[in-house]
């Protein structure tokens, strides 16, 4: 299964909406809950395939749209803000924004925003329980399991 295009696009009008206006929030509060957004949904999607595509769009959007964010807060073009702020968080990752400043809490922090195309990828792998957990049984049951070969010699069919 892949991610529907409508509940993409929906994730994007929502941090959209985010990134709009809000410009009384601190920066390191606004990647901070874009990070969050970005992390949950992408562990909901975690199992999906063709993940790289949308995760990418979706990145996108988000770096571009906090640059103008930034940029209209502080009054600046995107370019010298590029310059102070875009930068790897540690050696050997990806550039991001990262931004440092106090937070809401007053704490000297520094955050990166968060990059989707990075998060960790699974495979769904179907499982049957041995028993169902929601029903609680102190007796044995006894139950015949069959198989269709079975069931097709005994109906005369095989």
């Amino acid at each position: 299964t892949t991610i529907p295009k409508e509940k993409a696009k929906a994730f994007v009008r929502k941090l959209t909406e985010t990134l709009s206006g809000n410009h009384d929030v601190g920066k390191v509060d606004m990647v901070d809950r874009l990070n969050r957004q970005l992390a949950g949904w992408a562990a909901f999607y975690k199992f999906t395939d063709f993940t790289a595509r949308c995760f990418r769009r979706i990145d996108t959007v988000v770096f571009w749209k906090l640059a103008h964010w930034l940029a209209r807060k502080y009054r600046s073009r995107i370019k010298p803000l590029m310059r102070s702020w875009y930068r790897a968080p540690e050696a050997g990752k990806a550039k991001t924004w990262l931004v440092y400043g106090r937070s809401e809490r007053g704490n000297r922090v520094g955050k990166a925003l968060r990059r989707m195309v990075t998060s960790p990828k699974a495979q769904f792998r179907w499982r049957n329980p041995e028993s169902n957990p929601y029903i609680f049984r102190s007796e044995p049951r006894s139950t015949v399991t069959s198989n269709y070969h079975d069931v097709a010699m005994a109906m005369g069919q095989d």
